[in-house]
């Protein structure tokens, strides 16, 4: 490198600058001070200087010039077009808005109605079940009524029907009664003769004497015991008439009764021994 590209023009900018500001400093102290001082040598600092390119500056942008329209056509034209332009969009921003400001009040309405037809078929639904529950209600409060109705009526009509039984039974046993009666006198009056016919009057026995005897029987007639209940006031008269069934024995008229009438009226019963040929 030679000697002259070494100190170029900057270069020596740089020296002589830092020269004169060195000189100043010198020049100053020297003013104040009242005594000299002995001098003192001064040394020159050079500083290297970069000579690389500089990063250039960001160009400053031109400032947007404001143009006047009025006596230019084509600005005009172009400020017109602009302004057509905001106002399609601020229009078409306004249609926007209120078309979802309209989508979303048919969503809001929307949901309301099925909010609405979900409430009125849950009403339908409560209506229709509280209906079927009071028609079940009915159906068993009725179906109640008609078996307590039917219970009613089958009471009756088993009290009509024991009342009926109880009237035929009574019917029945005045009717069996009646017979009974006529048997039972009849066989009294056969059990009376045979006794009269085996009695043997006593010397004490007068007319109007009366003696009951208790007599016990098998079906087939044998009398098994004999007893006087009720005494005629003779005791021979009494024994006379106990001795008169004795000798009987056996009473085969008995053989003919029915063993019902029988077992009610015979097989143990109070005979009345009343003769009516005795002396006054």
């Amino acid at each position: 490198m030679k000697l002259a590209d070494f100190f170029s023009l900057p270069m020596f900018l740089s020296v002589l600058l830092h020269a004169l500001i060195a000189l100043a400093i010198i020049l100053k102290f020297d003013f104040l001070k009242e005594e000299p001082e002995p001098y003192k040598p001064h040394f020159v600092t050079a500083t290297l200087v970069d000579m690389k390119p500089k990063a250039k500056a960001a160009p400053q942008q031109p400032k947007e010039q404001v143009l006047d329209g009025k006596n230019n056509p084509e600005l005009k034209q172009v400020k017109q077009q602009k302004e057509q332009q905001a106002q399609e969009a601020e229009t078409k921003a306004i249609q926007q808005k209120q078309q979802e400001q309209k989508e979303k009040a048919e969503t809001e309405q929307k949901i309301q109605n099925e909010k609405l037809k979900k409430e009125k078929a849950k009403k339908e639904a409560d209506e229709k079940a509280k209906a079927e529950k009071q028609k079940k209600l009915e159906e068993e409060q009725k179906a109640a009524a008609e078996a307590e109705k039917r219970k009613k009526a089958e009471k009756q009509r088993r009290e009509e029907l024991k009342a009926l039984e109880a009237q035929m039974q009574k019917e029945e046993q005045m009717l069996s009664s009646t017979v009974d009666d006529v048997s039972t006198k009849s066989y009294e009056e056969l059990i009376a003769e045979r006794v009269r016919q085996n009695w043997s009057r006593p010397p004490s026995a007068r007319n109007g004497m009366t003696t009951i005897l208790e007599i016990r029987m098998l079906p087939t007639g044998q009398v098994m015991g004999v007893r006087v209940t009720k005494s005629s006031g003779d005791a021979a008269f009494d024994r006379a008439a106990e001795q008169a069934v004795k000798r009987v024995d056996r009473f085969e008229e008995v053989k003919n009764i029915p063993p019902d009438v029988f077992e009610k009226y015979f097989r143990q019963f109070l005979f009345t021994f009343r003769p009516e040929d005795l002396r006054q």
